[in-house]
Order: structure tokens, then C-alpha cells, then sequence
């Protein structure tokens, strides 16, 4: 365990970014209390939580321009990586508001909580990213993990969206137990849960010590439940179905980017290099979670549930460039892993905004036939969707092609010829059911009318997602370089 020593002034500062969105998410649910529970607008209210957000994006800026600064006695550190992912957070926690306030699930009641929760969870984010300390770590996923299991429940659809944040909540849970029972083996076997002294003596306990090996089995267990790894991927059809759709888009992207976030940094460390077998079981566990994933999404006709198993698919996808990082602490890998992370991040949330805005209920217009016409009923909405599925499928030129191709390469430079065989097959697979939606858009007549609903910030985020889907596909030196530099610097 780190010794802890009392916080500097110019430490406390580092953490203004988790400061501004706490104190901006309190503001509409304090508003909300003075006013003897009546609701603020929801204007207001997004408002405040935009604001938080924006002084919270000034302040990593600032941060990402000085050198990597670890404190509260080496426990978090904001480096080029932190930095690089809080970006990541920050962008997907504006346009999860900007989601919430147009859709149809989240823009009634307590749109304030909703608010409060979504900046909350962005808090646990930011500290899961800057913190290279396992104790600390557990701190930042429980934050983050208990405001999504509340904003699942604050869905106003009863059945769905209630079983999906109990299951949520009982199996998050047992992740976060097993996390813990890892967490207390390393620390029992080494006397530590700093990252760095623990992959000091990774190697030499890995064959003497097995007690560690069980700790480290159990540490990637519980991160693997978190990003949907084979064969801890089963809540996650349930959960996004039933959560309102703005915060499943919250939980496929910022949940992903964070947890993968702390497997680079494990791998970089050289902590996974401990064993041969665990590499191998990681290979494993990769191809396994991209099959199963792309051959359930298969058979879906729920839209949600479709990118669901797609985003287990994902998952696998990413270990590929954790496993190459792993096995020889090379940027390639990571870095491919990063620039795939926002390639992901962008092509998903727009999806899921071009799902909010077909939903006319809730609970409604979630079946892949409903789609039937929409690309001439809505020649710009079927544009920005085809260019989504087109992006999840890998198809040039958009950024899922060439974050598979990074990812592949930095399989291949590091001798995984095997993993990369297997990731090109699958991504033959996942283009059935991404052209099934196509087909549907521009091959099928809807049989009722289809209205989409008045939502000019979500059809903002749309726009914004796809111009970005093509430009990160067409030019992505700007995207992919500084993805780069933040493991370059981490491994000199």
C-alpha cells in the first residue's frame, strides 16, 4: 500500500476537472430541493451539466500541456494517457446530455438527477483513467458503476428498464467482488497495489507465488465483466435493452474507454508479461468474445440488443491491441487500441442518437424492421446511420476500417498471426448484420409511418458524429498521433 502523505495546493488543483463537475451536476438538484422538489427546466438543468463539462474539458486541456504529474502520493498520475482518455469521457459525457434532453425516456422526471448522476459517473471515469494504484482504482469503479446502476432505474418504463438495472446491479456486483478478492491477493502477495512496484514483481511471483496468479486471474475477470469479455458478457443484451437509450450509449462507450483504459496500463507495465498462459488466455477470451458476439448479433431483431452483442464483438476487437501491448510493451498495440477506442466511441454514439430520435415511446420503434424506409422517408438520417453501420462493419473510408487496421497490424508486427486471422473472419461475419439494417433503411416499404421526433440537439449530435466517422476515416494522423504519443511517453 502507498504511503499516503497530506495534499499539496498544486495537487488539489489537478483535480478541478472532477471538482466542476460535481459542483455543476449539484446545481440543478439543489436547485430542484430549494424548490421543494419542483422540477428546474430541463434546459436549465442540461445547462449546468454542459457548463461543468466544458470547465472540466479547459482543465485537462491545461493538464495535457504540462509533463505527467503524479499525486496525493503517487496514486493518480495525469499523464499523456489520463489525459488522452479524460478527453475521450468528457465528449461522451456532452453528448450523452445532449442525448438525454431529446430523448423520450429522460426528458421528463427527474431529468435533474439524471444530470447530477451522468456527471458523477464522469467523475468515477476520470479517477479510474488517472489512477495508477488498484485501491484507488476500486474507488473510481464503484463511483462510476453505482450512478449507472441509479440511472438505469430512473427510466420511466417500468418493466424493462427496472430488470435491467437490477441485473446490472447483482452481476456489477459480483464484478466488483471479484475485483476486490484480486485486489487483496496482489496486495497480500506482494505488499502492494501501486502499479509500477507490482510489475516489479510480477515475473518472479508469477512462477514462485501462485496465490498471485489467482489474484491477477481475478483482477482480469472483474475488468473483463465491465467491457463484456467472454464469458462475462450476458447482462449486457439485457441491460442496454431496458436502460433508456441515451444512457446505454453512456455505458457502451465512456465504460469501455476507462476500463480499457486501466487493462493499457497493465499491459504497458508489463504486469500480464507475468505468465505465458495468462497472454494465451487473453487470445482466447478475445477470439471467443468476438465470435459470440458477431453470431448472437446475428439473429437479434431488436436494434439495441443487435449492437449490444456488436459491442461484445468490440470488446474482443480491443484486447487485440491490449494483448500486443502486452507482449512486448509496444505503442503499436496500445496505441491502435486508443484511436479504436474513439473510432468506437464516435461511430456508437451516433447510432444510438439516430435510435433516439426514431423512438416515438418508450420501449417503442426498437425492432430492426421498423426501420423499413426510413432512407428516403429521412434522406440525411439514413445517410448519418448508413455511415454508423458502415464504420461498425470496418468499411472504407470510414474510422472502423482503419482502427481494424491498425489493430490487425499491431497484431501481425508482434507475431499474432493466429488472433489477427480470426478478428479479419469475424468482421466478415458482423458485415451480414450491419448491411441487414441497410437493407431495411433502403430495400424494405414501411408498413406504418415513421416519425422522428423533434430533437435538434440530438440531430446535432448526429451530424457531429458522422462528419467525424469520415474524417477519422479520410485523415486520421490528427486522431491516431496523439493516441501514439500518450503510450510512447508512458513505456520511455
Amino acid at each position: 500500500m502507498t504511503n499516503l502523505a497530506f495534499p499539496t495546493l498544486s495537487e488539489a488543483l489537478f483535480l478541478l476537472p472532477m471538482a466542476a463537475l460535481t459542483v455543476f451536476g449539484l446545481i440543478p438538484i439543489t436547485i430542484k430541493v430549494l424548490r421543494r422538489n419542483v422540477e428546474p427546466s430541463n434546459l436549465l438543468s442540461l445547462f449546468f451539466g454542459l457548463g461543468g463539462v466544458f470547465l472540466a474539458l479547459l482543465g485537462t486541456v491545461a493538464q495535457s500541456k504540462l509533463d505527467a504529474q503524479a499525486v496525493f502520493s503517487g496514486v493518480l498520475t495525469f499523464d499523456h494517457l489520463a489525459n488522452y482518455s479524460n478527453l475521450c469521457v468528457l465528449l461522451i459525457t456532452a453528448m450523452t446530455m445532449l442525448l438525454s434532453h431529446g430523448n423520450v425516456s429522460t426528458r421528463g422526471q427527474s431529468f435533474a438527477e439524471h444530470i447530477f448522476l451522468i456527471c458523477i459517473a464522469a467523475v468515477g471515469m476520470l479517477i479510474l483513467n488517472s489512477s495508477v494504484d488498484l485501491v484507488v482504482g476500486f474507488v473510481g469503479l464503484e463511483i462510476m458503476s453505482i450512478s449507472l446502476y441509479i440511472l438505469i432505474a430512473l427510466g420511466h418504463e417500468q418493466r424493462f428498464t427496472k430488470e435491467a438495472a437490477f441485473k446490472y446491479f447483482i452481476l456489477g456486483s459480483f464484478a466488483s467482488a471479484l475485483f476486490l478478492y484480486g485486489v487483496a491477493f496482489i496486495f497480500g502477495t506482494t505488499g502492494t497495489t501501486a502499479l509500477k512496484p507490482l510489475a516489479a514483481q510480477a515475473l518472479i511471483l508469477s512462477s514462485a507465488n501462485r496465490l498471485f496468479l489467482v489474484g491477477l486471474v481475478l483482477l482480469v475477470a472483474g475488468l473483463g465483466f465491465k467491457v463484456s469479455l467472454f464469458p462475462f458478457h450476458a447482462w449486457t443484451p439485457d441491460v442496454y435493452q431496458g436502460a433508456p437509450t441515451s444512457v446505454t450509449g453512456f455505458m457502451a462507450t465512456g465504460v469501455k474507454v476507462v476500463m480499457f483504459t486501466l487493462f493499457i496500463r497493465l499491459a504497458v507495465e508489463g504486469i500480464f508479461q507475468a505468465d505465458a498462459n495468462l497472454i494465451f488466455a487473453l487470445q482466447v477470451a478475445a477470439v471467443l468474445t468476438m465470435t459470440v458476439g458477431n453470431l448472437a448479433a446475428i439473429v437479434q431483431d431488436n436494434i439495441k440488443r443487435m449492437i449490444a452483442y456488436s459491442s461484445v464483438a468490440h470488446a474482443g476487437y480491443i484486447m487485440i491491441g491490449v494483448i500486443s501491448a502486452a507482449a512486448s510493451k509496444n505503442a503499436d498495440g496500445a496505441g491502435a487500441a486508443l484511436f479504436y477506442l474513439a473510432s468506437y466511441t464516435v461511430m456508437n454514439l451516433g447510432a444510438f442518437a439516430v435510435v433516439s430520435l426514431i423512438e416515438k415511446e418508450e420501449r417503442g420503434q426498437l425492432s430492426i424492421a421498423d426501420y423499413s424506409g426510413l432512407g428516403f422517408k429521412y434522406p440525411v438520417l439514413g445517410l448519418a446511420l448508413t455511415i454508423f453501420v458502415l464504420s461498425l462493419a470496418g468499411i472504407p473510408p470510414t474510422a472502423g476500417f482503419l482502427g481494424k487496421f491498425y489493430l490487425f497490424a499491431a497484431a501481425f508486427k508482434e507475431g499474432f498471426l493466429g488472433l489477427a486471422v480470426f478478428a479479419i473472419l469475424n468482421s466478415v461475419i458482423a458485415v451480414y448484420y450491419y448491411l441487414r439494417v441497410i437493407v431495411y433503411m433502403y430495400m424494405k416499404e414501411s408498413h406504418e409511418r415513421i416519425e422522428v421526433g423533434k430533437a435538434p440537439l440530438t440531430f446535432a449530435v448526429v451530424t457531429v458524429t458522422a462528419v467525424l466517422c469520415i474524417v477519422m476515416g479520410v485523415a486520421s494522423v490528427p486522431f491516431y498521433t496523439p493516441a501514439i504519443k500518450s503510450i510512447s511517453n508512458l513505456i520511455e
